[in-house]
């Protein structure tokens, strides 16, 4: 796992840094070092050729100025368009500036002639809102340009906290980021615009720092996570029941996907509480399914929940999540049932709550827009209101519990279709039934779901449900990672 940190708090950590390692230099060896890792990445890109810099007036555009010189006396061709003016005197990036005006020089406008290399050294993890003339007409044009665009630190136009564009961003095809990943890089618009994503930590151990100053430290989900071990002597009794009610009328293919996931996630038991004409297509689709009546008084004590996909929001449906929730039960709370949990709001300790951005929002009484305006602090709120894990579906899907956040596998837009949630509750809840608590169970599954549908995405444009059932039980933990 990588650290995660508020763009706020890494500043913390980098000013901590400079007063105990640093002297009279100060952060002046950061950005000298983040400016040759610039360099390096480009050079690791193409051997010659055009490059573009992009330089702001802050530590981002310092950043910036440093890889422009090194990039020079590498041999490239470097032209520095500088559309915000000088840097604030006496500071690193003027410090970098002057360099730099020592070898080249500076335009204000994009030169005529075309990069192989655009590198947005712009504005970094200090951007707040939409961009301001001149730099969202120049983000928009450099969008167009024919070349691959390196994004420093934060891509120019993306909130670095929150995850959110308001206008023009800078489209990455990479992104460098320095001492920890900043949340907005993974999650929300994040990861629709930042390219493949590297940290460089210019030798500061971020998390050490964090927790010795009380800095709310997250992570990122960087590798596959293990899946349940099985030994040589288990058999099906030792891998738990998972016990799914969902799927109402009109409304089965849920509960069956729900059942399905469950199975293929390594449930030695999974039995599907509905009706009867559901109980047959059942048997046709997964005969290795068991069927029982939807009462709650047929879901034994011993048995993992799956309540809620497709389960409908009539009376009996609301009954049921009343009687079973009243019980010393455990398991994942999706779909209706979190509607009837936003109408029955109480705590759900050892549960795994799984709401898109308008279940969120109703548990939370804000719309699904206020949601996606900052999807971290949702998550949290979820969690310390509810007391369960929460996974936040959507685009760069987060986990919170107990004031932690993890950033799972980004995912891919081709995953978003029907019964992607449904399958994902199931997994959840297959997981739990063979020991994982709820957090693991939560990131182990909700990496997977998105991993391996990114996979899938590279060979057809739609992933569907039902597609990631056979992956499912392919999976291996020792499997390269799929995925930035």
């Amino acid at each position: 796992m990588k650290p995660v940190l508020a763009a706020a708090d890494v500043a913390t950590v980098e000013k901590a840094w400079a007063s105990d390692q640093a002297g009279d230099e100060g952060t002046w060896p950061l950005m000298e070092a983040a400016g040759k890792a610039i360099a390096r990445e480009v050079e690791a890109l193409v051997s010659e050729g055009v490059v573009w810099v992009l330089a702001g007036k802050g530590n981002n555009g310092g950043d910036g100025y440093v890889a422009a010189w090194h990039l020079h006396q590498a041999g490239f061709d470097v032209c520095l368009v500088a559309p915000l003016g000088p840097s604030r005197p006496g500071s690193d990036a003027e410090r970098a500036r002057q360099r730099w005006l020592n070898v080249g020089g500076e335009q204000e406008a994009l030169p005529e002639i075309a990069p192989v290399v655009i590198v947005d050294a712009l504005l970094g993890s200090g951007q707040r809102g939409a961009l301001a003339e001149p730099l969202a007409d120049m983000v928009a044009a450099v969008n167009q340009q024919a070349a691959f665009r390196l994004a420093v630190d934060v891509p120019t136009g993306l909130n670095a906290d929150t995850g959110i564009a308001e206008g023009a961003v800078f489209q990455a095809g990479q992104t460098l980021s320095f001492i920890a990943f900043k949340p907005g890089l993974l999650t929300g618009d994040g990861p629709g615009c930042v390219g493949y994503l590297r940290l460089e930590t210019l030798g500061i151990d971020a998390a050490c720092q964090a927790t010795s100053m009380g800095l709310a430290l997250h992570w990122r989900l960087e590798t596959a996570p293990a899946w349940p071990a099985r030994t040589a002597n288990g058999h099906k009794g030792r891998f738990g029941q998972v016990s799914v009610v969902a799927g109402s009328a009109g409304m089965g293919g849920a509960g069956l996907l729900s059942a399905r996931a469950a199975l293929a996630a390594g449930a030695g038991k999974v039995v599907w509480h509905t009706t009867p004409e559901h109980a047959q297509a059942a048997l046709v689709a997964q005969p290795e399914l068991m069927t029982a009546a939807p009462e709650a008084s047929a879901v034994p004590d011993s048995a993992i929940l799956v309540l809620g996909p497709g389960l409908g929001r009539g009376t009996d449906a609301q009954a049921r999540c009343t009687a079973l929730t009243g019980r010393r039960l455990s398991g994942v709370l999706d779909a209706d049932g979190l509607v009837w949990l936003a109408a029955h709001p109480k705590a759900l300790p050892g549960w795994v709550l799984t709401p898109h951005p308008g279940e969120a929002g109703a548990l939370l009484g804000l719309s699904a827009a206020e949601v996606q305006e900052d999807r971290c602090a949702a998550a949290l709120a979820l969690s310390e209101r509810f007391q369960a894990v929460v996974v936040l579906k959507g685009a760069g899907s987060v986990i919170a519990e107990a004031g932690q956040l993890w950033f799972s596998h980004p995912g891919t837009v081709a995953m978003a279709t029907p019964g992607m949630g449904d399958t994902l509750a199931g997994w959840i809840g297959g997981l739990l039934a063979q020991g994982f608590s709820p957090l693991q169970a939560a990131q182990s599954a909700t990496w997977w779901h998105a991993a391996l549908a990114q996979s899938l995405a590279r060979q057809q444009r739609i992933v569907l449900a039902t597609d990631l059932l056979p992956l499912i039980q392919a999976a291996r933990p020792t499997s390269p990672a799929p995925g930035h």
